[in-house]
């Protein structure tokens, strides 16, 4: 096994140069990315106008989630728009690659491990498209990896290690059970096997130094949730995701599968690197720390898959972006086969498999931010919308309450108000007014248009728009139906005076 200084160095290097470009990568899909409903809606829960207690009580806790992220987005507000407010996420992942550094500090054989998942990170698509929005998805992607990383330094180990590693675990394990409903039950499920082989060969120390932090960061997340889950159940009652196996399935596997075929390369040395973890076992008798880690994470994540679905089967739960903290352990763990590759590969092997690993994650890299930059979002519908405005400013914008119904009138209560913050925001971003609710004013001179979005039900024509837009007072006779995206504008051209 080759660990000499020359080898750490290029793995120090490599890591440094993945999370660089990384940076670069959320950075600019930050900027050039639209918002969309759910980033309103963290926006308009956590506006500094609020009182942190009122907001906490009325808004915070009786969401889906715990409140962690809303407390931060909080205490984030001066990032300003949304577009910058999202560098909160850049933040959080400066923060937790500080906890890595002192594990991999206190264990310097998981360097290869942690260099190779860096570089994992720079192609995987959920690091940019969760990193690119105010949501709490980013934190969980990047929990997903920090958790086994603690848990395989306790197992090669077995001690909690110094000081400062052991920080690193509390803030982890406080930070995976806080902070998405489905992030605390994979962190749960990950720890589980872990914790059940220590306890298996009655190694006591090792046991409490895996159990302590997430039952601390478990009774937390218990508290919040005694009054948490009813407010859960009864927002949940009418809910958006889909029941059924399939839809738990498909948001499992499909995850996975992004997460392993982004890199076909690293995917390569991961299999190279487990298949010869085997050979040590099945021939040269030489049982590794590593292949055992590999084999709890593998239980731990079948558990997570098997549990999840369970409870989605009980309680519709699952989507794909809820999942990241599942995919961030996945990559870990082909970071961890990979590092067995690297840890006996010489320098100049290491930096050239390195670096065409990493230059396939950068080819994947851009194609991310460009898929981020078009995801569907509030401004597909607006900027056409400011351009007709600019070219006839008289013209007179209604946004679409009338359609946006079936979310304004689920719970939490915050969703009939996040529309109308929504629109104003998007309208003062472009430079443009819209319509107060219940007028009918309508442009003598220039277009009027009614400006609906996120519209989760599809309108059937342009007649029955039409129909609707008239029932509501406005004496149109003909609309062109403009889709975009997720939303739609209907045109109708000036009405002159009697």
């Amino acid at each position: 096994m080759i660990t000499t200084t020359s080898s750490r160095r290029v793995h120090r290097l490599f890591t440094l140069l993945a999370l660089a470009i990384l940076a670069a990568a959320i950075i600019a899909a930050c900027l050039l990315r639209g918002p969309w409903y759910d980033e309103f809606y963290t926006q308009y829960v956590t506006r500094p106008d609020v009182p942190w207690w009122t907001a906490m009580r009325d808004s915070w806790l009786v969401d889906n989630h715990p409140p962690l992220y809303y407390a931060l987005s909080r205490a984030t507000d001066s990032l300003g728009p949304i577009s910058t407010h999202r560098l909160l996420n850049l933040g959080l992942g400066v923060a937790l690659l500080a906890c890595a550094t002192a594990i991999v500090r206190d264990v310097p054989r998981l360097l290869p491990a942690a260099c190779a998942v860096a570089i994992g990170l720079v192609g995987n698509s959920y690091a940019v498209h969760s990193g690119s929005e105010l949501r709490s998805y980013f934190l969980s992607l990047c929990l997903g990896i920090l958790l086994p990383l603690c848990l395989t330094a306790i197992r090669l180990t077995g001690s909690a290690g110094t000081p400062v590693r052991q920080a690193a675990w509390w803030i982890t394990a406080l930070l995976a059970f806080n902070t998405h409903i489905v992030t605390s039950l994979t962190a749960a499920a990950l720890i589980a096997p872990f914790l059940l082989a220590a306890l298996t060969r009655r190694d006591w120390r090792e046991a409490r130094a895996i159990a302590l932090p997430p039952l601390a960061g478990g009774l937390v997340f218990a508290a919040i949730t005694s009054v948490q889950f009813p407010l859960w159940m009864d927002n949940t009652r009418v809910f958006w995701i889909k029941p059924g196996f399939s839809t738990a399935r498909w948001s499992i596997e499909l995850g996975i599968l992004r997460t392993i075929e982004a890199n076909p390369l690293l995917l390569l040395a991961a299999l190279a690197g487990s298949a010869l973890l085997l050979i040590d076992v099945a021939l040269r008798r030489r049982p590794s720390g590593e292949l055992g880690a590999l084999a709890l994470l593998a239980a731990g994540l079948i558990l997570t898959a098997v549990g999840l679905t369970a409870l989605h089967l009980l309680h519709p739960m699952l989507v794909e972006k809820y999942l990241t903290a599942m995919f961030g352990a996945v990559l870990f763990g082909a970071g961890l086969a990979t590092g067995h590759l690297l840890q006996i590969a010489s320098p100049r092997q290491a930096a050239i498999g390195l670096a065409l690993i990493l230059a396939y994650s950068c080819y994947t890299m851009v194609h991310n931010v460009r898929t981020a930059a078009h995801i569907p979002s509030w401004m597909m519908t607006g900027e056409p919308i400011a351009a007709l405005v600019k070219a006839c400013p008289t013209t007179v914008v209604h946004p679409g309450y009338r359609w946006n119904r079936d979310v304004m009138n689920m719970k939490p209560a915050d969703n009939a108000q996040v529309y109308p913050f929504a629109y104003h925001y998007v309208a003062d971003r472009l430079h443009f007014a819209v319509e107060p609710a219940g007028s009918t004013a309508i442009s003598q001179t220039c277009p009027t248009v009614f400006w609906t979005e996120h519209q989760t039900k599809k309108p059937v024509s342009a007649p029955d728009i039409l129909r609707h837009i008239r029932d509501m007072g406005f004496p149109i006779r003909h609309i062109v139906i403009h889709r975009v995206g997720s939303g739609w504008y209907a045109v109708a051209d000036p009405l002159p005076a009697n």
